[in-house]
């Protein structure tokens, strides 16, 4: 009798762990688009307290500028604004009460499902893009027009 009891409270663990979302929150400290998105989020896991919302600031990271390129590709986004989301099926770029309703649904599917995969392990299906954050643009933007005041000597 507890043998069963015990395998059925392992089995129930399994399955609560099992439906755990990660959703991936691509922004910009400071951006005005991106606030309203951070607030819908925080409330979505207000909601759905299976929802692990992971921030990730692009504006002065490389590392998390190119991640969030990579995911975008991997995902089949063309041009990325953000701020980006990922979620189990779903990748969006860009503000909007249309992208919230999207991701609120992808959310509710991947629940329902008992869970999705992580958006991390779609990256070794996009390709290699080589790409600059706008923290290493402005640097070799500057690097550029100082080689050439050199150059020119003036």
């Amino acid at each position: 009798m507890w043998r069963w009891l015990a395998i059925g409270l392992l089995f129930i663990g399994f399955t609560a762990a099992a439906a755990e979302v990660d959703l991936l929150f691509f922004h910009i400290a400071g951006c005005s688009q991106c606030a309203p998105m951070k607030a819908f989020l925080e409330d979505l896991a207000e909601r759905y307290p299976e929802v692990n919302v992971i921030s990730y600031e692009v504006g002065l990271s490389p590392r998390n500028w190119r991640l969030m390129v990579r995911l975008a590709d991997a995902y089949g986004l063309g041009d990325v604004e953000v701020p980006v989301v990922f979620v189990g099926d779903l990748g969006v770029a860009g503000p909007g009460r249309a992208n919230e309703l999207l991701i609120e649904e992808e959310v509710q599917r991947c629940i329902a499902a008992g869970g999705c995969a992580s958006p991390l392990e779609r990256l070794g299906r996009g390709r290699w893009v080589p790409a600059l954050n706008p923290l290493e643009t402005v640097a070799v933007i500057l690097f550029a027009a100082w080689v050439l005041y050199l150059l020119t000597g003036k």
